[in-house]
């Protein structure tokens, strides 16, 4: 019976330690994984796609959180470069707002807003491509404590690191769109490009914003003879916006679920269980969202979910 207890022991102590060095090998194996990336290629066909637009070549960038691969993201600008697309998309997040906290708990309006990585990454872009920025909501958060609560009314002439951010990059040339929109044209023909505020999306769901509200002028005068793309941080957006006459959305927010089991995502970043949209191609209604599970992390580490660039490639479809 001693001898017996004496190899049940031994037993334990031989599980526990495998348990111990599998579960350091995970952990390890998924670190390296997330300091790597991949490129995930997506062809969506439309009916409504004007014929010059066809194999037109969008590249997606999607929470980046001031990731860096290899120095100055030299990795990342490689690889966009090999695939030369015709536009970039950036779909929020490319810093985290606690990068701007002090040790006492107030955010920092001198932060150097250059020394952000994904600063650094867009200028180097930007003399290469045109590039449509809709923010997400670490950069709105971090201009609501700047520059108060109502977008309608944010300054961007007050002197704070996030303006000088937004400003900086919009004289490099990148458009913001957010609330907004702008227009992109090929051969004669175009298409149109929408943004929205990442918290303005929540007060418009929650019924805070109404129909009629000025605030609402950029959605509900969208173009139903053209083809209008959505860039919204939220992939909800898609569901909460599909009778907005979007042909398609962009979206990132979800970081695929962030642990991916049986290719599921198990948590969005307010750690909701099972995000209804966490990666790549939904039909809503008449409007195809795509997903990007993005690049960067927050608090929690990607397991089994690879960060990625997505290049997406319109195709005309014949009806």
């Amino acid at each position: 019976m001693r001898n017996f207890k004496k190899h049940i022991g031994l037993f334990s102590i031989i599980i526990l330690v495998f348990i111990v060095a599998y579960t350091a090998y995970f952990i390890n194996k998924n670190n390296i994984a997330n300091q790597s990336f991949i490129v995930n290629k997506q062809n969506i066909s439309f009916s409504s796609l004007p014929s010059n637009f066809n194999d037109y070549k969008i590249l997606e960038i999607a929470d980046l959180h001031s990731m860096k691969f290899g120095e100055n993201n030299e990795k990342l600008i490689s690889e966009i470069d090999k695939l030369s697309p015709d536009i970039i998309f950036v779909t929020g997040d490319m810093f985290s707002a606690y990068q701007f906290k002090k040790d006492d708990g107030t955010y920092n309006r001198d932060y150097n807003e250059e020394s952000l990585p994904g600063f650094q990454l867009l200028k180097n872009l930007s003399q290469k491509y045109e590039i449509i920025y809709s923010t997400g909501n670490h950069e709105e958060g971090i201009d609501k404590i700047f520059n108060g609560e109502d977008w309608s009314l944010r300054d961007r002439n007050i002197d704070n690191a996030y303006n000088r951010y937004i400003n900086k990059l919009t004289d490099l040339g990148i458009k913001f769109v957010d609330n907004n929109y702008t227009t992109i044209s090929k051969n004669g023909q175009s298409i149109n490009v929408y943004g929205i505020y990442y918290y303005f999306l929540d007060k418009y769901a929650s019924g805070q914003i109404s129909d009629d509200s000025p605030d609402l002028y950029f959605l509900n005068n969208v173009d139903d003879t053209k083809f209008n793309i959505l860039l919204s941080h939220n992939p909800t957006g898609a569901q909460i916006l599909q009778d907005k006459n979007f042909d398609l959305v962009l979206s990132g927010h979800v970081h695929g679920g962030i642990i991916r089991l049986f290719n599921k995502g198990l948590l969005d970043p307010a750690r909701k269980l099972f995000p209804k949209y966490d990666k790549g191609l939904y039909q809503i209604g008449n409007t195809k969202l795509f997903v990007s599970v993005g690049l960067g992390n927050t608090k929690f580490m990607r397991i089994n979910n690879t960060p990625e660039l997505n290049l997406i490639t319109l195709k005309t479809k014949n009806t």
